[in-house]
């Protein structure tokens, strides 16, 4: 794995709205990390255990365009269900899925995928919504949003290495 811009990024782009940035590169083909992706499963390896986050459902066998999962996790101790539809599935460069009920008011994350040879660029963008807005996001969702996806990135290179 390289390390090659490790950050990620949060800016405000509206008065509740926020939007998360961040890229990652793995030493492995496009192919290979796109299909760690499709296989829900592989969401709780690059998930922190503090979230208690289990997968309840899943609406088709494989995950395609118009997918839903339904999940539950705990977010400070306070259980919540979450339940995400795949909007766009694009392999192995592309793919956005949304929450349709959640703790957020909005929740829309586009995964891509780009090939560089031997490694792959991988970029989440993620524009959400925050009930309570500023002063919420600041208390809590832009700590543990910040710590979800560090985590993921760590799990990540733990994975593929």
């Amino acid at each position: 794995m390289n390390s090659e811009n490790n950050d990620i990024y949060i800016k405000k782009v509206g008065l509740w709205k926020f939007e998360l940035s961040t890229e990652q590169y793995i030493t492995y083909p496009i192919d290979e990390v796109f299909n760690f992706y499709s296989e829900a499963k592989n969401l709780n390896l690059i998930t922190p255990p503090f979230l208690d986050f289990n997968i309840l459902s899943q609406s088709s066998v494989i995950v395609e365009e118009g997918t839903i999962f339904k999940y539950r996790l705990k977010i400070h101790g306070v259980p919540v269900r979450w339940k995400s539809l795949i909007k766009e599935w694009l392999p192995p460069n592309k793919f956005v899925d949304i929450q349709l009920r959640g703790p957020y008011l909005k929740w829309h994350h586009i995964h891509s995928f780009s090939s560089l040879g031997d490694k792959t660029k991988v970029t989440d963008k993620v524009e959400y919504i925050v009930p309570g807005g500023a002063l919420i996001h600041n208390l809590f969702v832009k700590k543990d949003l910040l710590n979800i996806f560090n985590y993921r990135k760590i799990a990540l290179n733990n994975f593929f290495n």
